[in-house]
């Protein structure tokens, strides 16, 4: 098994089959061998964990996610996240995967309390399609969640749908590796126009991974081309930004790899990743 970090599980717009591309960008445009990265609407971290596995230390970068994505990489990064919280959440998961929805639709209606950072990953990871689950006030919201499937006889797919993906033991694993290689990253869980209230160094790189337009099932959202404009206004640090359309002329399509596009070509489909420079 590869000793690469891996996001802790499927998340709704995640950047992970197309991280090494954008790490390509944002390490070409960097100006010095140690120029800050920022990560903003991190989510669930494939930007910033692309980059460590590159050989870029995690004190050089800067994450930000208002979500509880925010809560849960300020505890990676500041060393404070709990395993023994994350492991007493894990070891309370039923042996029948059968009852797995039924259990984590009662956890979700449970107050929010301490662990946001501990808890979080394990709902996500049982999330229906990946979507996004988040944090209203002292609750949960979106939070809808897979059942157990097996094959019929008349089945196209024949191996059982799993309601928890990654499995625990591989979510555990995963988060293991993020809380020692990630430690020492900077995160904050705050509103993204808050870095518009001072200039950030020259020499960073700033990646923005916005809710896309005309998209559904985010909590928060932002108007990009104005965020854009004010950050423009303010910094003279390169800008990528993330979306489904071309934000500009410079704008370059992304290609997805794996069984779907193979690794030489564009994935066919409604579905487009793009990324300009500003």
């Amino acid at each position: 098994m590869s000793d690469l970090m891996r996001v802790p599980c499927a998340f709704q717009g995640g950047k992970q089959r197309v991280a090494a591309q954008i790490a390509d960008l944002l390490i070409e445009a960097a100006p010095g061998p140690y120029s800050q990265f920022y990560d903003l609407c991190c989510g669930s971290g494939a930007i910033s964990i692309e980059l460590v596995n590159r050989g870029v230390d995690p004190s050089r970068i800067c994450m930000l996610d208002i979500s509880s994505w925010g809560a849960f990489w300020s505890a990676i990064g500041s060393g404070k996240f709990n395993m023994d919280a994350f492991d007493k959440f894990l070891s309370e998961l039923p042996a029948d995967k059968r009852d797995l929805k039924i259990h984590m639709s009662s956890l979700a209606t449970l107050p929010l309390f301490e662990y946001e950072a501990e808890l979080y990953p394990i709902l996500q990871a049982c999330s229906f399609g990946g979507k996004q689950i988040w944090r209203k006030g002292k609750s949960w919201a979106n939070a809808c969640f897979r059942d157990y499937w097996e094959p019929t006889a008349t089945s196209v797919r024949r191996s059982p749908a799993n309601p928890m993906q990654p499995s625990p033991i591989e979510l555990r694993r995963r988060v293991t590796a993020l809380v020692n290689g990630m430690k020492g990253v900077t995160c904050f869980k705050t509103d993204i126009m808050t870095t518009l209230s001072d200039p950030l160094p020259n020499d960073a790189v700033v990646y923005v991974d916005p809710p896309y337009k005309s998209t559904t099932g985010y909590a928060f959202g932002f108007d990009v081309r104005s965020f854009i404009d004010r950050f423009r206004a303010v910094n003279q640090a390169p800008l990528f930004v993330s979306e489904g359309v071309p934000l500009n002329s410079k704008a370059e399509l992304l290609n997805f790899g794996g069984a779907k596009g193979g690794i030489s070509g564009i994935r066919k489909g409604k579905h487009q990743e793009w990324i300009a420079r500003f």
